[in-house]
């Protein structure tokens, strides 16, 4: 019975993700080559989902996620596998934070088109090198952003929202005083947010004694 725990926490089994989008189901990174090359690896579980790359809280991925760090905690060597770094997200810090995630419940990962495995010592240099470049093209969008702000002030060009009109706010005022409508029918009837009606009102000095539904001002 000994032997065979001990067997249980020395084995190694792996969990793959697949991830395609509609326009890529005709592409190389389509369903078919992902999971042929998963297969080539020997990948004990395969999770597949389609949907986009912005969205982290993808179900199939939050399955492969949790049977991963499940694996983990009953003692086996797990590793989280996909065919390209892509398949996990489109940012490169949001890669990077998943694979950090993984690595605190002691999960390896491994990205089988960029050779990146980070239970090697050259896996974990590769991802060190990839959060490098993942910091440097944050800070060049930041520097971008700040000359572009400065610039279009410099052209008198408006940043950010358009201020409200006086007769915006003063159709606020007049049917949050006048009227019995929550909080948000006069958000919604005045094409603002619940935040701009309490901000109005607040500088107006008006107040009415019917009760508002709250919506989280």
């Amino acid at each position: 019975m000994i032997q065979k725990q001990n067997d249980q926490v020395n084995k190694a089994v792996s969990v793959g993700y697949i991830r395609v989008s509609t326009s890529e189901d005709r592409q190389k990174l389509g369903y078919d080559i992902q999971k042929r090359k998963l297969k080539e690896r020997g990948v004990d579980y395969i999770f597949c989902e389609t949907l986009s790359g912005r969205k982290d809280d993808r179900p199939g991925f939050l399955k492969a996620l949790s049977k991963a760090k499940t694996l983990s905690t009953q003692g086996f060597q797990v590793t989280f596998v996909v065919y390209k770094l892509d398949r996990l997200a489109r940012k490169m810090s949001t890669i990077l934070n998943m694979i950090e995630d993984l690595q605190t419940t002691v999960v390896n990962f491994m990205s089988i088109s960029e050779n990146v495995d980070t239970s090697t010592i050259s896996g974990v240099m590769m991802m060190q090198l990839l959060g490098v470049f993942s910091e440097l093209e944050v800070n060049t969008l930041r520097a971008r952003t700040r000359e572009a702000m400065k610039q279009a002030k410099l052209e008198g060009k408006q940043i950010g929202r358009s201020p409200l009109t006086d007769s915006i706010k003063k159709k606020v005022v007049d049917l949050y005083r006048n009227t019995t409508l929550p909080v948000e029918a006069v958000a919604a009837r005045c094409h603002v947010s619940c935040r701009s009606v309490y901000r109005i009102v607040q500088t107006s000095g008006v107040s009415r004694h019917s009760r508002d539904i709250d919506c989280g001002k």
